[in-house]
């Protein structure tokens, strides 16, 4: 059966509605259709942005450094060491950072200042991997002749003295292969493996590996796969949910490319990187649907246009943070958020008082739905303590109905959660609603 090839006008149609994944493979695989692939609009529903690659509705594309050894016969451990690296190196072999403060035009800066290189090539760094060898020796001879020695162990981290002898072994190989760059430098050789680039493309129905020469840093090459996957293209990409899975670093982009999105989700930010970040989202991006931020209590994350008009905000609080929340709630005006966890700083009455601000000024619309993931202690004490208000309109175990003015009330009530923590937690909810006519 003859085959009938796609005429240009049915592509252009085709091509819109296509995974954006399988466009990106045409476009590759067909130069001639890359133009019009360009000139389409591209929608995608989960972008995710990394240090190491960017994921496209769940499709995965990482970069690495891979040394292929000439000499297959080697230890598992070795090889094991040979994975694809998400640094560079140099070459002896050591890691290196190169354009690890290099901002490209089309690149967003999300750095807090200039980030140090990472030192590994130091006599230090070599002092310890070799005391640590020579203690895993001792203890794999003493293993060999089931003859235990409790301080060489000690010296060595106390977890490998129950270890088994292939453990052991491979982690000695491990080691071996890590002082390997410090030989070479002081014999003036090259390791004895080929370096190349490799982008690693993975899916739920296949997987894809593609190498070139290494002539070019990781920064590079990541500034490369952006340009390539959204480079270039006529009109604004669409995207529903968007991740950035880093903070204090540079986000490798492509230059003059729009996205207009609806969600984000993002770690700790401060002001100065949502305005760098705005710089690569289309107003009609905003207000967002929904900004999810990972962080602790600090005002200057909450002080941007971003955060203050997003209409769900979802903050997933630092457990380590020792400021208080409270204050930040009072300023933000967010149609619905949620607090993931609960401060450390402050008690059940910190928010029964946060809650009885609702009732006293009234300014909160009809259909604000604020919530928290709280103690059981916290929950109940404040139920209690709103229940004694004399606004109170209708009152059940786990709910509590407050009369805010003529024509709104406010709901408060908690629900337990099915979490895997050996800690009970509770969902406490409070909210604004109109009035039912009496």
């Amino acid at each position: 059966m003859p085959v009938i090839p796609v005429q240009y006008e049915s592509l252009k149609a085709i091509l819109p509605y296509m995974d954006p994944n399988t466009r990106f493979q045409i476009s590759l695989r067909i130069p001639s259709i890359s133009s019009l692939e360009k000139r389409l609009p591209l929608k995608i529903v989960n972008l995710k942005f990394s240090k190491t690659g960017i994921e496209v509705n769940g499709t995965r594309y990482r970069l690495g450094v891979y040394r292929e050894l000439k000499d297959k016969n080697v230890p598992s451990g070795v090889q094991m060491s040979m994975l694809p690296m998400s640094h560079d190196i140099d070459e002896h072999g050591f890691a290196i950072s190169p354009g690890i403060n290099t901002v490209l035009p089309g690149d967003v800066d999300l750095r807090k200042g200039i980030l140090a290189n990472s030192q590994n090539d130091t006599n230090r760094k070599e002092h310890l991997l070799v005391q640590k060898l020579e203690a895993l020796k001792k203890i794999f001879a003493d293993r060999l002749n089931q003859e235990y020695n409790r301080y060489l162990a000690l010296r060595t981290r106390y977890r490998w003295k129950d270890s088994s002898v292939s453990l052991i072994q491979n982690q000695i190989d491990v080691l071996q292969t890590a002082l390997e760059p410090f030989k070479h430098r002081r014999d003036n050789t090259k390791p004895p493996y080929t370096n190349s680039i490799q982008l690693t493309l993975t899916s739920q129905r296949r997987g894809l590996i593609q190498r070139i020469p290494y002539n070019k840093n990781l920064f590079e090459a990541m500034k490369i796969l952006s340009a390539t996957l959204f480079g270039k293209r006529r009109s604004i990409i669409s995207v529903k949910n968007v991740i950035i899975d880093f903070h204090n670093y540079i986000l490798r982009f492509p230059v003059e490319t729009k996205l207009r999105i609806q969600s984000l989700d993002i770690l700790s930010w401060n002001a100065s990187n949502f305005q760098e970040f705005s710089r690569i989202i289309d107003k009609s991006s905003f207000p967002l649907q929904q900004l999810t931020m990972k962080c602790g209590a600090r005002g200057s994350r909450f002080e941007h246009a971003i955060v203050k008009e997003a209409k769900s905000l979802i903050i997933n609080i630092n457990k380590i943070s020792r400021r208080p929340w409270i204050p930040i709630l009072r300023n933000l005006t967010n149609r619905h958020l949620y607090l993931e966890t609960q401060s450390r700083q402050e008690s059940h009455e910190d928010y029964v008082n946060f809650i009885s601000s609702w009732l006293e000024n009234g300014k909160r619309p009809v259909g604000t739905s604020w919530s928290g993931i709280k103690k059981e202690e916290t929950v109940k004490r404040v139920l209690i303590n709103l229940k004694m208000r004399p606004e109170v309109v209708a009152v059940s175990d786990n709910y509590v109905q407050l009369r805010v003015n003529a024509s709104s009330s406010l709901q408060v009530f908690y629900l337990p959660l099915k979490t895997s923590d050996f800690y009970s937690k509770w969902l406490l909810t409070w909210r604004v609603v109109r009035s039912q006519l009496e």
